[in-house]
């Protein structure tokens, strides 16, 4: 089953390898230039997040789908007095579901694909904001700053991924409710 194997020969995304790789390492870059290696940075972090979006998406919607088509496969042949010997057919099938329930609940895919949802959108807005401020902004007023905060709004999207992903893969514990993140307003 090729899709619950792990995909070692993906390429790394130049984000997954930090922003000084991003950089080349310059050390007197001009301002605008790191605005915009950062905004590579981020739009490389999307990119990430959206291949483990379709992941996520992928392996929950199989197991929803085969989880559907099993119940309603069984519950048919149970059904069927014509079908000899149909609870020997049924009852494999009902295990099978409750195999696919159980995978479905510890790796909690569909959670995990809402959770990369959720921090694409993030950097999507983060993105937006610097190239607001960098189109708006001449240079010689472009401030250090600006870029100071957007890195910890960087830094504090990847966090709170961070923290809830890894309440989604502890055994034995259900996702707590979904907040939203501190800077996104809900009204």
């Amino acid at each position: 089953m090729r899709w619950l194997r792990r995909d070692d020969t993906r390429d790394e995304i130049d984000s997954e390898k930090g922003f000084l790789f991003v950089t080349g390492e310059a050390a007197d870059m001009p301002l605008r230039d790191i605005f915009l290696k950062f905004r590579k940075t981020v739009s490389g972090d999307m990119e990430w997040a959206d291949s483990r979006k379709h992941v996520f998406r992928r392996r929950a919607s199989y197991v929803r789908v085969a989880t559907l088509l099993l119940t309603a496969a069984s519950t048919v042949v149970l059904g069927i007095e014509a079908i000899p010997s149909r609870a020997a057919i049924a009852l494999p099938m009902v295990a099978l579901v409750t195999v696919l329930s159980q995978l479905d609940t510890f790796y909690n895919w569909r959670s995990r694909w809402v959770l990369m949802e959720e921090a694409q959108y993030r950097l999507n807005r983060l993105r937006d904001d610097i190239d607001y401020y960098v189109i708006t902004t001449p240079q010689s007023e472009l401030e250090e700053e600006r870029l100071k905060k957007f890195f910890l709004e960087q830094q504090a999207t990847w966090n709170d991924v961070s923290r809830r992903w890894i309440d989604l893969r502890k055994v034995g514990n259900p996702p707590q409710s979904e907040q939203a993140p501190p800077n996104i307003v809900v009204t």
